[in-house]
């Protein structure tokens, strides 16, 4: 099963997965379902962008999650929930509070009993609501950094219920701003900076009496240890850990994604700018964390190696992010060349660059070829 966009390619495709409404409610898709023409424009419609499909080559391919489905659709509900009252300029009230530290805590949970030295994460985003899904996501990978420094439990779900607020104020945010594909102007920029106190304003009253470090995380997120961050300018160990962990992550989950405005970036590029931001303006410890334990390049992925070779990701190397285990398929021509599993751990190898999709006619190329030697 690998990940895919929800376009015209995916017709005649198999589901991977049930796919839900926002509230975890209503299958959309069920799970085996072949995809037809009208299904990849009802789900658009309801702001799907992305799916998980059975992979032709690799049909038997299982991708683990960090997290059970059924946790994240309660802790999108949550959200979605205290997203609404905020886009009414209405603070959070006590019991969405508790109900959202509650879908925290079972996300906190699923990731302390799961022993993975190295968690795939990239199948969360499915929405193509920004905000919301990588809101989602930094929560994950503040708490997968928060496990890895060794902190509590009730220390993890008070980090987990910050970071998954950080954005709550780009709800009051234009979404012209939010959604052009395009840089912004200084003028836009400087509104969208403004976010972080409109969102402390929102959480600080409805979370004040039951986390309170949740106020401070929304409003420090953008803080920069070298003191070139928003909106105070704090530096050092002015800026509360819990930011300081968020203000990783957060970065970290940005330069994976695609964005209305540039493709995402390869994945030499994550950790080159990740390496780059770590001790002048990020934490160090926590950009380390990320880089061990979150995987940029996911199982599942279709990745081109340095030396042309194309083929599936099926595992990972701690430590080593840019050199998985990969099962090639296909020389630097998309010429099938039987299945080879290659772990790129010291080898001179890594991924350059990750594709959507295979190359056309590569899947019927390839089950030729093994039709071929199968008969031979």
């Amino acid at each position: 099963m690998r990940r895919v966009q929800v376009d015209e390619e995916i017709v005649g495709k198999f589901s991977a997965k049930t796919v839900f409404n926002r509230t975890g409610r209503t299958p959309l898709l069920r799970r085996g379902t072949q995809i037809r023409p009208s299904m990849v424009g009802a789900l658009r419609r309801r702001g799907i962008h992305a799916i998980w499909v059975t992979d032709e080559l690799f049909p038997d391919l299982e991708v683990q999650t960090v997290v059970r489905d059924e946790t994240i659709a309660v802790t999108r509900r949550c959200l979605d929930d205290i997203f609404r009252s905020a886009k009414d300029s209405e603070p959070p009230s006590q019991a969405q509070a508790l109900r959202l530290a509650t879908a925290l805590r079972s996300m906190v949970e699923d990731i302390l009993q799961n022993d993975d030295v190295v968690a795939n994460v990239a199948h969360l985003r499915t929405w193509d609501n920004y905000t919301f899904e990588h809101s989602v996501q930094v929560a994950l990978l503040s708490v997968l950094v928060g496990k890895h420094l060794l902190m509590t439990e009730d220390q993890l779900v008070r980090l987990g219920t910050g970071a998954i607020l950080h954005d709550i104020g780009k709800v009051t945010v234009p979404q012209e701003i939010l959604q052009k594909p395009a840089s912004l102007t200084t003028e836009e920029f400087e509104i969208v900076r403004q976010h972080p106190r409109l969102g402390w304003d929102l959480v600080h009253e409805g979370f004040q009496n039951i986390m309170p470090t949740s106020s401070i995380v929304v409003l420090q997120h953008h803080e920069r240890l070298d003191g070139s961050g928003y909106p105070s300018h704090l530096k050092g160990d002015e800026i509360y850990v819990f930011s300081r962990i968020v203000a990783a992550a957060d970065v970290f989950d940005a330069i994976r994604a695609e964005r209305n405005y540039r493709m995402r970036y390869a994945p030499r590029k994550v950790l080159q700018i990740m390496q780059e931001e770590a001790g002048p303006k990020l934490d160090a410890s926590a950009v380390q964390a990320l880089l061990e334990h979150v995987a940029i390049i996911p199982v599942g992925e279709i990745v081109r190696l340095t030396n042309g070779l194309l083929g599936l990701v099926t595992g990972l190397n701690p430590g080593n992010p840019l050199q998985p285990l990969v099962t090639v398929v296909a020389d630097d021509r998309d010429e099938p060349i039987g299945r080879q599993e290659l772990d790129l751990r010291g080898t001179p190898l890594h991924v350059d660059q990750v594709l959507n999709d295979w190359p056309p006619g590569l899947v019927e190329r390839v089950r030729d070829f093994q039709d071929m030697r199968s008969r031979s």
